[in-house]
């Protein structure tokens, strides 16, 4: 008869500030009570402490003594990867990325089962386990916070200059109470006459898009169609105790190198054909929040060489801050040249200079791109994504296999998930290999 597998919960190393469990203490009870054994490993940082695990009925461990699926958030340290087992974690590594290639050749040289979470997507390709939302809640905050510093650093008061990082707030009740009082001031002073009409434009559609969304819908954030945003730009005073909230749509944001018009299927098989749209709206915007998706094959929304032209030739432009909340370094957002932390949230670019500066005085654009925007909100972010895993991981465990891929009574959705077994990349990700080679 197949054993079952022994559940690890990793302790998350990658920085100091992380403090999110991919599991919490009911969780463990509910494996427990349906015999899945779990280990946890002593963390200190952790949201939940060890005391709440054990009661739960979870072996506290200073290294783990029998797990061999073992349950994380970001990529463990290369020197604690046990050989022959399962890993599920967020790897960031299938986009080919250069900065974790050793992670990925240890994956395989120890015949590690890799489960990507990113990878574990319904029917239409949709993201079943994400931290998103609160990716695109915190992200939104702290790009306000950057923006109420900056432009009272320019003399111009504002009532997003009290806001704090959402790491300050812990909450998304907390940060709630804080926005309402920024809404507040809106609504009985208005906005100073140099940011209105004041308008925040959101690239993606996706989990941290909706996220971002969901926050400005709560302050009050009216939506405006790019056709209209010309026509609002004309009358400010009419618009001084407004948010306005534009979120781009496909063809908005790209166009055919040739003038044709824009077909989504032509755009996914043939990506080369296209290029970004938004210099015709960019110079409207206050702040531009990019929460969307890219990889090397589709073209740069903002490339570099935009933002410098537009800089330089519109006199009336506005764009003063960039959240992000993607993080791809010279992604999306060209300028994107490193990540910033919650105790310096953001660096300016200076367009003239084409230099980067820490002092959110200098001249330029301020780009906010913190890392591991979640865990400024950890209970709540830990909460939402357990519901998330939990029964996958029950799966797993209970039938005992390693090589998940060659299984049948898993779901899909976990098989195809698998980046490597058995030392071997997968076939859905046999790609990696030209990338890496």
């Amino acid at each position: 008869m197949r054993k079952t597998l022994v559940v690890g919960i990793l302790p998350e190393s990658k920085n100091t500030w992380e403090r999110r469990a991919p599991l919490r203490p009911r969780d463990v009870a509910w494996l427990v009570k349906k015999k899945i054994p779990v280990e946890v490993a002593s963390s200190s940082l952790r949201i939940y402490k060890d005391s709440q695990y054990r009661r739960a009925g979870a072996k506290i461990v200073p290294t783990f003594q029998k797990a061999n699926l073992l349950v994380g958030i970001k990529e463990p340290a290369l020197d604690t990867l046990i050989p022959n087992s399962i890993y599920m974690v967020f790897s960031h590594t299938t986009k080919g990325q250069e900065y974790n290639q050793r992670l990925l050749a240890t994956f395989l040289k120890k015949k590690i089962t890799l489960i990507d979470y990113e990878h574990i997507t319904g029917s239409l390709g949709e993201r079943l386990v994400y931290f998103g939302r609160y990716a695109g809640i915190c992200g939104m905050i702290d790009t306000l916070h950057v923006f109420g510093e900056k432009v009272k650093l320019q003399g111009i008061p504002n009532p997003f200059s009290d806001l704090k990082n959402a790491v300050y707030y812990g909450n998304y009740g907390s940060a709630k109470t804080a926005l309402d009082r920024v809404v507040e001031k809106i609504q009985r002073k208005g906005l100073d006459k140099k940011l209105v009409p004041f308008v925040i434009g959101i690239l993606g559609h996706g989990n941290v898009s909706l996220g971002a969304q969901e926050l400005l819908e709560h302050m009050g954030a009216v939506d405006i169609h790019p056709k209209d945003i010309e026509l609002l730009a004309r009358d400010r005073i009419y618009h001084k105790k407004k948010i306005y909230k534009l979120v781009f749509q496909r063809e908005e944001k790209l166009r055919s190198k040739k003038g044709k018009s824009f077909y989504f299927e032509e755009y996914l098989n043939h990506p080369e054909r296209f290029e970004s749209n938004l210099d015709k709206l960019l110079p409207f915007l206050n702040i531009l929040v990019n929460a969307s998706y890219w990889d090397r094959r589709y073209p740069r929304l903002l490339p570099e060489a935009m933002l410098r032209k537009l800089y330089r030739t519109k006199p009336d432009f506005r764009l003063s801050v960039i959240g992000d909340l993607t993080c791809d370094i010279r992604g999306t957002i060209e300028i994107t040249r490193r990540v910033t932390t919650a105790s310096e949230p953001a660096f300016v670019y200076d367009p003239v200079s084409r230099k980067i500066n820490n002092d959110l005085s200098h001249s330029g654009i301020a780009v906010m791109a913190i890392d591991n925007l979640p865990c400024e909100f950890p209970k709540e972010s830990s909460m939402e994504f357990a519901e998330q895993i939990r029964d996958y991981v029950y799966q797993i465990a209970a039938h005992g296999v390693i090589d998940v891929t060659n299984h049948n009574a898993l779901p899909n959705v976990i098989r195809n998930a698998a980046v490597t077994q058995n030392g071997r990349l997968t076939r859905r990700f046999k790609y990696l290999k030209k990338m890496y080679s």
